[in-house]
């Protein structure tokens, strides 16, 4: 039988969920500054080798004041070593996917009280950018389902979409033997029939194939209002690049669906949070604002210097960093390395620094 966590870290987390379970309408700087700082803390404490790290740079948490000080991890690290606050409570290991040196996927160790903090993140930010309309869906998943591939994050947060949001029908349509197009295909006919708003969700690329495959066999759908998309991951990396512009295009030639239901999600392995694109939720407010990812209260991002890895000011285009309070079981500060900038709506992301270093659970879909 696993030992239960450390008090101080079950204390920390119920403090973490409680700020997270506030909701994306507000914002507290000093409460976010102040459980960061926390978090800090505590993986200084518990991770060894972040603390060797830290201390090479003469850094520690007395010695700083605020998150932004807190140093970040390059995602490559996950690559050569699993990285957890408290490996021996690990529950769930996640990897990073499509790489194209399987050898060097990355592993991320999640207790249960990282796994706690995640499905608080997937809940709340889906009830604002997904479903902000509050509207009962059926859920339809271009992606295994987890215990096919249990080590894929996406499928993990995919299911526990279903699992709050869907409707009983909801279901994944990628087993085994691949991608079950044509049970796709009549629950589309399904929606069209009964005016059954549904939610299509999965990997981009299934979207691009699925695309494909209905301009190929001259099939078209009106899904009812309310129906929307949601695709994960990007585009880089394989046979053919989508502009952004082009699939929002195919989702209303092909499926009837409103630009502004379509909707991107920003997700990693290393990251416990999503960031949604602001698109739905802008719509239903009435603003006609610039698409963009937009960052929960629990997080925050900066855009740096690729050479200096010095913050850039709004509008510079650098390398994205990630602060995740809900990462308390691993690493809180992510240097990744995406492209963006910062934007007055959120964030924008342009694809991967590093060509040929094609990765994540959209390729593998």
């Amino acid at each position: 039988m696993m030992k239960a966590l450390p008090k101080e870290v079950l204390g920390l987390d119920e403090k973490i969920i409680a700020f997270i379970r506030k909701g994306l309408g507000h914002q507290d700087s000093e409460a976010f500054n102040e459980l960061a700082l926390q978090v800090f803390d505590l993986q200084f404490k518990y991770i060894p080798i972040y603390r060797r790290y830290c201390e090479k740079r003469n850094i520690a948490p007395e010695k700083i004041s605020s998150w932004d000080q807190i140093p970040p991890l390059p995602t490559d690290v996950f690559k050569v070593m699993e990285i957890s606050m408290l490996p021996s409570h690990t529950m769930r290991i996640f990897m990073t996917s499509g790489t194209a040196r399987p050898e060097e996927k990355g592993k991320v160790g999640y207790d249960e009280g990282g796994l706690r903090l995640m499905d608080a993140t997937i809940h709340e930010a889906a009830s604002t950018f997904l479903f902000p309309d509050k509207v009962g869906t059926t859920l339809l998943i271009i992606a295994p389902p987890p215990e096919v591939v249990p080590q894929m994050i996406m499928a993990y947060g995919m299911n526990r979409l279903r699992e709050y949001f869907g409707l009983p029908e909801s279901r994944f349509l990628v087993g085994k033997e691949g991608f079950e197009v044509k049970v796709l295909i009549d629950e589309l006919r399904r929606s069209e029939k009964e005016g059954s708003p549904v939610t299509i969700c999965g990997g981009s690329f299934g979207f691009v194939n699925f695309f494909d495959h209905c301009r190929e066999k001259k099939l078209k759908f009106e899904l009812p209002p309310g129906s929307r998309t949601l695709d994960a991951g990007g585009f880089k990396g394989r046979s053919r690049e989508v502009k952004r512009e082009e699939f929002v295009s195919d989702c209303g030639a092909v499926l009837g669906v409103k630009k502004d239901y379509c909707i991107n999600l920003l997700g990693m392995t290393e990251i416990s949070s999503q960031f949604y694109d602001n698109t739905l939720q802008s719509f239903l407010k009435g603003f006609n604002l610039p698409r963009a990812k937009v960052n929960p209260p629990w997080t925050r991002t900066q855009v740096v210097d690729p050479d200096t890895l010095e913050p850039l000011p709004p509008g510079k285009i650098g390398v994205l960093r990630h602060f995740d309070l809900a990462n308390r079981g691993h690493i809180a500060a992510i240097q990744t390395d995406d492209l963006g900038r910062m934007t007055p709506e959120g964030f924008e992301v342009f694809g991967r620094s590093k060509e040929g270093e094609a990765r994540g659970c959209s390729l593998t879909i």
